[in-house]
């Protein structure tokens, strides 16, 4: 589901603590227990980062960056639990231009970020 940020300010901050330069106004917002960290290497100028931050602090922390598989990378994208407290958020590059942030969170702490 895509969301204005100027209408949900949790969101906002939460895709700001994960990246401070992210400008756009939407954002994407995924409620599931698991997400796949694909496209963390360069391909024909985009590349994919993920950041998990912390719901209640807004710390983060920067998931590690893959090498394709052919350059010694794992062989199929790995696939992380998405903890209670915690979301991540995939921002990144496409195309030459920001990507639009995708944040994904577990269903038990989506209820404060969906639209009323």
């Amino acid at each position: 589901m895509r969301l204005n940020l100027s209408s949900s300010p949790e969101l906002a901050r939460i895709v700001r603590a994960a990246d401070n330069s992210y400008r756009k106004r939407e954002a994407s917002l995924q409620v599931r227990e698991t997400v796949c960290l694909s496209g963390t290497y360069w391909d024909g100028g985009s590349r994919s980062t993920y950041v998990a931050v912390d719901l209640v602090t807004l710390r983060s922390s920067a998931a590690e960056q893959f090498a394709p598989s052919a350059f010694g990378g794992p062989a199929a994208a790995p696939m992380v639990r998405i903890p209670e407290g915690i979301a991540i958020v995939q921002t990144g590059v496409f195309c030459g231009k920001t990507a639009n942030a995708t944040v994904y969170i577990n269903p038990v702490n989506a209820a404060k970020l969906l639209p009323a």
